[in-house]
Parts: C-alpha cells; structure tokens; sequence
C-alpha cells in the first residue's frame, strides 16, 4: 500500500471513504505539520548539522541549498528545507551566505557568520558617544567590531564580518536584522502560532507574541506586519505588530518589496543632522574654477539627482578635451562618519518605479550634491584629452568647482544632434557643443566595438501609474544616440580613471566581468543552432560579435529572447580589487567613478583618486586590501539586492496590470521551457507569463535539454526560444505576482522548426 493511502487512516484500510468532515481534520493535521524555522522534514533530520557542514566545506566557492540537497542524498523537493537549515545556521555563525543563495562554511575565505552585540564592560559608548559593538563568533571568541566599519549595525543583528589586521572585526555585510519588519499570515496550529512570511526564503516562524485583542481581530488569511527576534543561539521568530488593512496599491507594493528585500527604511537623525549640517554657500578655494566654461547636464526628463556633467574644449594640437565633472560626494560624506556608514550600508540607490529609496538624504542627493542649473557646485572633473579620431591620448583630474549652464533632457538632446526643434530655448554654441560630443561619442563606440566590446540588443518597459500606483500603460524605451553621448563619456571617464590609478600604484576598485563560460556557450549555441542559424564558434570574442550582428537581421521578436539568452550565459558584473578586465565592454581597466550619488564603489574611488592626488583631507583614506576587498563584495552584494527588489515590483506591477486584462489575446514569444511549462514575453509590454503544458493542445509534449523546448511526441511541433505565438492571459495571483498564459483560441506558432 502507498503511503499516500496509508496516510489517510484507519477508515481507508477499511475501503471506507473518508467524511468530508475526516477529510478537513485531516488535511488540518497535514498543514500542521509542515516544517517551520526549527522543524524540518524526516529526510532532512536525517542530514544533522555536523553532515551538512562537512558537506558544505569540501565544496569550494560553496553551494546552493539545491546542490546541497543532492550531495546530500536527498530528495529535489527537500531543497527548500534545505535552504531553512541552511539560513538558520548563518544565524548561528556557522555558515556564511557568501552571495545571495550560495552558501560556504563560515570562515572559509577569511569571511565570518558573526551575532553584533552591544558591549557593556568599560562603558558603552566611545569617545564620539556611539555604541561600542562586539561580534561573537560560533565559538563564543568574542572581538571588538571597528567603529568605521559597522555599516550601521545594530545589537542583534546577524552580519558577514572579516577579521582586520589589528583583531578588529570589519562588518561586511548585514545578513539579518534583528528588529526588522516582514509581511506575512499567521496560521493557527496545534503547536502554537505559526507565522508565513511572503518572501518564502524566510521560512515559517513561531509567533513569540502578538498584540492585544489580535485573535478577535485576525481573520485566517489577512496579512500582518511582524518584527523579527533573533535570540542567542540564531533561532528565529516573530512578534505580530498590526493586521493590514485595505491599502491602496501604491502602499502594499511597495512595503511588499521593501520588506521582502529588507531595504532601508528613514535614515538615522544622526545621519540627517550632519546633512544639514554643510554650508551651501561654496567658496571656490584651491578648486579648479569652471564656472564661467559651458558646462551642462543630459539626464531622463525625470531626474531629481544630477551627479555628472559635460564640457568640451578644442586642444591647440587638433582634437577635443572632454570634461567629465562628477558631483564630489567625498567633499561631505567623509570616510567613517555617519553619512558614510549609512551609505555604505545602502550600497546604492534603489528606484521603485515612482519610488526611490536614497543612499544619501535628500539634502544632499537632491540639493548639495546635484548639479542643477544655475547653481555652484564641487566636482571631482576628469579632463580627458582626444585626438581627432577620438582616441584617448592624455588624461587629469582635479577638485573643481562649476555652475552648470544648462539641464536638457535625452529628448531634447536627440532633437538637437538630429537637427530638430528641442522644444525649448538652446544657445547655438550648446549646440553646436552636443553635435561634436555626439560625433566624438559614436567615434568611441565604434572603436570599442572595434576591439571586441559586446553589445547585446535589449528593449526596456517603464510603468505608468496612477495616483493609487496602479499601472495604466507601459511605455517602451530603447537607446538611442543621445542616450550614447552620455553613456560614451561615462565609460571613457571610468575606463580613464582606472587606467590612471593603476599606473600611479594605487589600488583601485575595479568593476569586473568575467569571460562567459565555455560550456554555458556552447549551450547557448545549440539553441540558436536550433532556431535555424548557424552559430559559429561563440567561445571567441570574434565568434559571438559575429553571431550578434547576425541575429540584428532576425525578426525582433527572435532577436530580442536570442540576445536575452546570450545576456543569462553570461556572468554577472561585480566589484573587486584583483584586476580580470571587463569581457563585454572589453577594457582591460574599469572602474565606476561617475554615480558616487547612487553608488558606493564610485565614492570608494574618488577618495583614491584624492589620495592619488596628494591631497591634505585625504592622505589617511583607507587603502588597505583588508578594508577595500570586503567594501567591494558588499557593494556586488547590495547591487544585486537592489536588483532583486525592482524585478520584485516590476513583477507585481505587471500582474496588476494583467489582472484587468483577463481573457485579451497578446502577441508573445517563447523565452524558455521546463518539462512543465513554457515562459512567454509578452511583445508590447515586456512582461513574461508560464504556460502550463496541459495549455498546448492534444499532443504529449517532452522537454528536449538541449534546445531548451518543449516538443510534441505525436505531432513534432516544436515550442522553443524564437517561437511566436498568440497567447491569452488566463490567471493572474497578485500577491504572488504569478501570471498564467494560454494559447489564443486558433493561435499558430511561427517560427523556424515550428
């Protein structure tokens, strides 16, 4: 007898059918024992911790709870539980999240699962009247945590630390907020209250207390904001605040992906006190003076924070100098300070469709530090001299001081390079100006792509929304060649910046991207081999540039899921001191220098470029690799992080959206396929829904591995990438921003092999 038919009880080992009644008890016994934070699946009990450790630390690089399940004997399905262990033991110091998903034993490359705690022997504030923090480590060693290298961590909080030269621990990381708000449901089961938070990495969690009155308000099912208690020994659980109500749109998609992705919330007063604390008033002192050049800003017509701005002047010698002045965020947000410690904290700014939440307040990242019109402003300018092919003969930089002439938008500039009316009033010589740096620009993309820079071919959606953060249409946006201009400039300044750091000895942090793997490639080969087209040898730089120009003829559709393809074959761009080279922009120094508002490796270094530079204020920045190296994967860290929380919004703006388009039929094409469904972007709008297999028609579909498709066993027809196809949006789960497709009523699949 199955187990299935034993579960069902003595009634069943009898023949008799169970009562409607039986059934509901015991589908309630089932639900109580799914496995919470500190209860796991048998299968999994079996794999103690002292297995699961052993495992992980033969592995190296670490692991994916997924792998770990395997290596482990156990079943796919227990991966989950996996995860569960796995998370609980980061909270016990023992095991250290390394990046999102993949994990390492803890002190495996120098990193640390650490518990912050506030110290109390010896008084508990320093000599600036901050909290003193200690870390304690899985073997109770406890050690002093640096007072510059907190990131703004709390007692309580779990975090990834290195040890420092001088045994002072150097928070990382925070890997777990103790005291931090979740979204979830609480279910009432025989053991006690079980929370279900929405991010299901999270696991369950037992409720540890809840407000008054909150059995007669609960309602099974309703959503609840709870607080996080993490105790000594990392075992996690909850404290119910409040039940949601009826919140607009706007309001629950939001705190959905904040708390989801535990962004930051208000900042410190602290914080906000030494931001109001500058002069704005700026005397131009020993600062280069520009202000009288014409300098002036391109940015999306909706830009709030201006942090680079253009110049160009004609050298006596033939060719251009072009300036590229960037806001000087180090002049105020000086190394250990507060602003410095929330900002590192942040990593970057995170933009939420009509929502951004900040690295710096807005004093500074819309007021001090942002290069309005009209205003004074310090930079930290990059003089870059070309020859008149554009070729990079010279570089400097200094500390300066501007007044930006003009603010115009990618539009206007566009209809300027393009010989148009922009709309508003523009002085010739600025014209004039934006023609030549256009012409300047395209002959830098040219010579990059020259020298074997990858360009892939994507297409951008934007929301529109309503008052209440509905979304009432999605707006497509591409590059064009005023978004070129600016992004040319931008990568010269960058590439320049390195180069120059490294001949003057010093470290740098560099923005790395791997070369692809071969074997993903080859992967990638077969598919496009698949649709039709031969694709030549794409292990080479020559190789794929090829390939990529010859999919620029294909149909858009095709075109536009090849090159997305190509996109997840290859590795993620990170931060890191050890210099590899950037594969798609093919420079073999690059470092992110021109976004030190929004971004915290580009304030890393302009504090190195200052040191570099010999001068006074910065002769103490740090430069340490023991400092530097784990700024840099903090940094990849909360950029992935913040990635993480846009696709989670985007994701829950499109489900909105579809949920008011229930039966409409959507041209679409196939991006994937698993044994179970197909993936289909949707062609107007760009976002992608599954269709489930038994939605295919009266065929028995397999899954072919290698071109990564479904194809029917009777029929042959095929449903792979490329393919295009009429779809009807059938479902849609808001909360879970799940979106189910069909097949359009007499819909046809088009495409090679189809």
């Amino acid at each position: 007898m199955s187990k299935s038919r034993r579960a069902a009880g003595r009634g069943a080992q009898r023949g008799a059918k169970p009562s409607r009644g039986q059934a509901k008890v015991e589908a309630r016994r089932r639900r109580a024992e799914r496995p919470t934070l500190n209860r796991f699946r048998s299968d999994l009990v079996k794999a103690d911790t002292d297995r699961v450790l052993t495992e992980l630390a033969k592995i190296p690089g670490g692991a994916t709870a997924y792998q770990l399940s395997t290596l482990l004997g156990l079943t796919p399905e227990a991966s989950r539980e996996t995860g569960q262990l796995l998370r609980r033991l980061v909270e016990q110091g023992l095991v250290l999240e390394s990046r999102p998903g993949r994990y390492q034993v803890s002190g495996a490359g120098g990193e640390y699962s650490v518990m912050v705690e506030e110290a109390s022997e010896g008084g508990g504030d320093d000599d600036k009247g901050r909290i003193r923090l200690q870390a304690r480590f899985s073997d109770e060693k406890v050690l002093p945590i640096h007072p510059r290298h907190t990131l703004g961590a709390r007692g309580g909080d779990v975090c990834q630390a290195a040890i420092g030269e001088d045994q002072q621990v150097l928070v990382t990381r925070i890997l777990r907020r103790s005291g931090r708000e979740i979204v979830g449901t609480v279910n009432f089961r025989p053991q006690g209250l079980v929370f279900i938070a929405d991010n299901r990495r999270e696991g369950d969690m037992p409720v540890l207390s809840a407000f008054r009155h909150f059995d007669r308000e609960y309602r099974a099912g309703d959503r609840v904001v709870a607080t996080v208690e993490i105790d000594g020994e990392g075992r996690a659980g909850v404290h119910v605040t409040s039940v949601l109500g009826d919140e607009s749109p706007e309001v629950a998609d939001f705190r959905y992906a904040r708390l989801t992705h535990d962004l930051p919330g208000e900042f410190p007063e602290e914080t906000e006190a030494e931001a109001r604390s500058f002069d704005p008033v700026l005397p131009a002192g020993r600062r280069e003076d520009l202000r009288k050049e014409l300098v002036f800003t391109i940015d999306p017509v909706t830009a709030k924070d201006f942090d680079d701005a253009i110049s160009l002047r004609p050298r006596p010698q033939g060719g251009y100098q072009l300036g590229v002045h960037i806001a000087d965020v180090s002049h105020y947000v000086r190394e250990g300070n507060p602003l410095d410690q929330e900002a590192a904290a942040r990593g970057t700014s995170i933009y939420l469709i009509n929502r951004v939440i900040p690295m710096l307040p807005e004093v500074l990242s819309n007021g001090l530090c942002s290069l309005v019109p009209d205003e004074d402003r310090y930079c930290l300018s990059a003089f870059l001299d070309l020859d008149k092919d554009g070729k990079l003969v010279g570089s400097r930089f200094a500390e300066t001081i501007i007044r930006s002439r003009h603010r115009l938008s990618y539009e206007q500039a566009l209809s300027v390079i393009q010989g148009e009316d922009p709309g508003i009033p523009i002085p010739d010589d600025l014209k004039r100006t934006i023609v030549t740096v256009s012409e300047i620009a395209q002959k830098l993309r040219r010579a990059r792509e020259a020298a074997g820079a990858i360009n892939l071919y994507s297409v951008e959606h934007r929301f529109k929304l309503d008052v209440n953060g509905l979304p009432i249409e999605v707006i497509r946006e591409s590059s064009d060649i005023a978004h070129q201009l600016i992004e040319e400039c931008m990568l010269l300044a960058n590439r320049a910046v390195a180069s120059w750091l490294v001949q003057k000895g010093f470290p740098c942090v560099f923005r790395l991207h791997s070369p692809p793997d071969a074997e993903k490639m080859k992967q990638f080969a077969g598919v496009v081999e698949a649709y039709g087209l031969d694709p030549g040898d794409v292990t080479t730089r020559g190789g794929l540039q090829t390939l990529l120009k010859r999919l620029s003829e294909e149909p858009p559709a095709a075109r536009l899921v090849l090159n997305f393809m190509c996109l997840r074959s290859f590795k993620k761009a990170v931060y890191g001191i050890e210099n590899t080279g950037h594969f798609a922009l093919a420079f073999e120094h690059y470092a992110h220098f021109t976004s030190p508002i929004r971004r915290y490796p580009d304030l890393l270094v302009h504090r190195l470029v200052k040191r570099a530079l010999k001068l006074n204020d910065y002769k103490d920045v740090e430069i340490r690799p023991s400092y530097l190296d784990p700024m840099s994967k903090q940094s990849s860290y909360l950029e992935q992080r913040a990635e993480s929380a846009e696709r989670t919004l985007h994701s829950r703006k499109s489900a909105r959206y579809l949920s008011t388009r229930i039966g409409d039929t959507f041209p679409a094409v196939v991006t994937g396929a698993t044994g179970g469904a197909l993936f289909a972007q949707l062609l107007e709008t760009g976002m992608e829904g599954l269709v489930p297999v038994r939605a295919l028609g009266d065929d028995y579909y397999e899954f072919d591995p290698e071109r990564l498709a479904l194809v029917g066993r009777r029929s042959g027809r095929v449903f792979g990438p490329g393919t295009e196809l009429d779809i009807q949006v059938v479902s849609v789960d808001i909360q879970r921003s799940d979106i189910v497709l069909g097949l359009a009523d007499g819909a046809r699949a088009v495409g090679p092999g189809r």
